[in-house]
């Protein structure tokens, strides 16, 4: 879906004129809401300095996704095609719940039909129910480490964009307006959870998505901004953004944006005070020295090797260049760009082993003159780069001279025939 989505559409966020920051392409991942897009993270700490984002006596709250394409569908929705979720599966699921959780708590009130539903569905949420909950925060840091604080998994789709979505809570809480759509904050907080991430919930409405339900209020008759009724096409997504917004962040820089909200104390060890905060925690934060170290370990190794080439030896009978299937020509191309100095070691040599088969595999007696099989190699070379997380700003410089190095091996081979 990504290869296929046109990021241009997309307007980059711009602090000097927020209204036109925003559009409504009306697509399957942006749906009817307004979206803007930054192209680092650290554009998006400058974002919330705007008076865009802090307007006079109005709450927002933040939901972050991991990838770019996820749209707000609560756990339960999940279980229908269209993502909707009927009264009667909500009824069905909660009575479900609350028979099987007799004798395994000791607030005996949650068994009470009707009593203390919201709480219970709270409690479903927090031990994996699944559920018509969406979890927000005040916080926007908290959002932003939610975005990014997952590996993308290898399995999947390329995902060149992260995501952020923003809500006007203070509209969505006036029943007046936005009746359909609630907003829940729990009393109960027994793992301390909602109080460290600054959390609260949104009840999606009942046989309708909340998309599609705030579409409806936005776009209706009875909405009460008189600007939007005047409003040229090209000034609404600017005021509707001021009800709700997906704020797309350029997926790069994951372990740095990490530190950075470390520092500000946003980590799992703060945001989920239990032994499992503390696993995920100790986890992530060795994940990140084991990274480091590796870079460094390839420095070293690279800056020895530079030293080695350069102490004098004794003349010798220069050796045929080496083939392909030796790694070694491959390995000095990925190493070459400045934005690969910190690329994981382990994963250079992988990709250069997988690389070098690509080009063995593909060297036939003609080949440099048949273009379909220059093209194929290209194509899967770059699907190789993704595969192992290669730096997408220097993959292009990789793809442009991956042919020069077949294609330089193949003469010297000739040469020593």
């Amino acid at each position: 879906m990504s290869e296929a989505y046109t990021w241009d559409k997309v307007p980059i966020w711009n602090s000097e004129s927020p209204e036109t920051s925003f559009d409504i392409l009306a697509d399957d991942i942006s749906g009817r809401i307004p979206v803007t897009r930054l192209e680092s993270w650290q554009d998006f700490v400058g974002m919330l300095e705007s008076p865009f984002f802090n307007p006079h006596e109005t709450e927002l709250v933040f939901r972050g996704h991991r990838r770019f394409d996820w749209s707000m569908t609560p756990t339960l929705g999940r279980l229908t095609e269209n993502g909707i979720i009927t009264s009667k599966l909500v009824s069905d699921t909660l009575a479900l719940f609350r028979k099987a959780i007799r004798g395994r708590v000791t607030d005996h009130t949650l068994l009470d039909e009707g009593v203390e539903d919201d709480e219970l569905w709270s409690i479903g949420q927090h031990h994996g129910l699944m559920t018509p909950l969406l979890d927000w925060t005040y916080s926007p840091y908290v959002a932003l480490f939610f975005a990014f604080s997952k590996e993308d998994r290898k399995d999947e789709k390329e995902n060149p964009y992260r995501a952020i979505y923003v809500l006007n809570k203070s509209f969505i809480a006036d029943e007046e307006v936005c009746p359909d759509i609630r907003v829940f904050e729990p009393r109960k907080d027994d793992h301390g959870r909602l109080v460290s991430q600054a959390g609260l919930f949104t009840f999606a409405p009942e046989d309708s998505t909340i998309e599609n339900k705030l579409a409806e209020v936005l776009w209706g008759d009875d909405f009460p901004i008189d600007a939007l009724k005047n409003a040229s096409s090209s000034e609404e997504p600017g005021i509707l953004a001021r009800y709700i917004c997906k704020i797309y962040i350029k997926n790069e820089m994951q372990q740095e944006c990490l530190r950075h909200l470390r520092r500000m104390n946003v980590h799992h060890a703060s945001l989920f005070p239990d032994l499992i905060g503390a696993a995920d925690y100790c986890n992530a934060f060795m994940t990140d020295a084991e990274k480091n170290r590796a870079a460094q370990a390839s420095k070293k190794a690279l800056k020895k090797a530079a030293k080695d080439d350069e102490t004098p030896t004794a003349p010798v009978i220069s050796p045929p260049e080496p083939y392909v299937g030796e790694f070694q020509s491959v390995t000095d191309l990925l190493c070459q760009p400045k934005e690969a100095e910190g690329f994981d070691h382990s994963s250079l040599t992988a990709l250069s082993k997988e690389l070098s088969k690509l080009l063995a595999a593909r060297k036939l007696v003609d080949w440099q003159d048949r273009e379909s099989i220059q093209a194929e190699i290209k194509v899967k070379a770059r699907a190789l780069l993704r595969k192992h997380k290669y730096p997408q700003n220097a993959q292009e410089l990789v793809i442009s001279n991956i042919l020069d190095i077949s294609t330089a091996q193949n003469e010297s081979e000739k040469a020593n025939a």
